[in-house]
């Protein structure tokens, strides 16, 4: 089963790369505990504007939380700790 992620982009969502390491914080939307629903974490991470290219699927939201229609595709690397 796929999980879902979702994501803040606050740059035109066409210039954001493709297929290249990213440093981003997700929100899981899928855990396999529902407490930790929304739980926010750094990740580096491959994403692609395709649907399918990887296994688990990103929302992007825009700026002020808007969604964008089609979801695109997330594969994380690792989880990386900032504090």
């Amino acid at each position: 089963m796929a999980r879902e992620y979702d994501t803040f982009v606050l740059e035109d969502p066409a210039s954001v790369p493709e297929d290249q390491e990213l440093e981003l914080v997700v929100r899981e939307l899928t855990p396999d505990d529902r407490r930790y629903k929304y739980r926010s974490f750094y990740a580096k991470a491959l994403i692609s504007k395709s649907e399918s290219k990887y296994s688990d699927i990103l929302k992007v939201r825009l700026g002020r939380g808007q969604l964008l229609d089609t979801p695109w595709s997330i594969e994380l690397i690792k989880e990386v700790s900032k504090f």
